[in-house]
């Protein structure tokens, strides 16, 4: 029982850590790039040369037209899918650069 109090408590206290340096919401950042990655698999994420998230946006550079009109028409579901899988409502867009 001493073992599992223990636990509780340093997985309490890495959560305070994170919340009071503001780390947690990074965090979940870098899952939701994560989960981009996922959604678009291996073979479109070739054409993607940087994601990143800034004030609730993901942006997406990439270098193919085709593959920024395919996903743009698509943007509803991938930041439904996104959110869902985070969490919370994370992404309120996607820009595509």
């Amino acid at each position: 029982m001493r073992k599992r109090d223990n636990m509780r408590n340093v997985g309490e206290l890495i959560k305070k850590v994170l919340d009071k340096h503001k780390l947690s919401d990074k965090l979940i950042e870098y899952d939701a790039i994560d989960i981009w990655k996922e959604i678009i698999g291996k073979q479109l994420s070739i054409y993607i040369s940087d994601v990143k998230i800034y004030k609730n946006k993901l942006y997406i550079k990439t270098n193919s037209s085709s593959l920024r009109n395919e996903l743009s028409y698509k943007k509803t579901d991938l930041i439904s899918q996104i959110n869902t899988k985070v969490g919370k409502n994370l992404i309120s867009d996607i820009i595509f650069n």
